[in-house]
């Protein structure tokens, strides 16, 4: 999943779920520059997780200021899903051999 994928998802799930109706730039801020006040994001952030189907670490939360930053998490959630996906295939091929 590139990121030019996940910046589509974002933008989807912006204009269907918090009402964005502009474009979505990496560099724009998320609370200055979308206009997202705490439920927004909140609804953001929840609808991004179902899309993706990941969990965003709510500790790292301050750290996503930009669209940017929120591609870079889910990038990093999804890889890691994957891996640990891959991980259990692996064991699982390995278990019945």
């Amino acid at each position: 999943m590139n990121d030019a994928y996940i910046l589509a998802g974002i933008r989807d799930v912006a204009r269907k779920h918090v009402g964005w109706e502009g474009p979505i730039e990496p560099d724009m801020r998320l609370v200055e520059d979308l206009s997202l006040d705490s439920i927004k994001l909140l609804t953001l952030a929840i609808e991004v997780e179902n899309r993706f189907q990941i969990c965003l670490d709510p500790e790292r939360d301050h750290e996503l200021i930009t669209v940017a930053d929120l591609v870079a998490a889910i990038s990093q959630q999804t890889s890691a899903k994957l891996r640990a996906e891959e991980g259990n295939d692996r064991r699982g091929t390995e278990d019945t051999q």
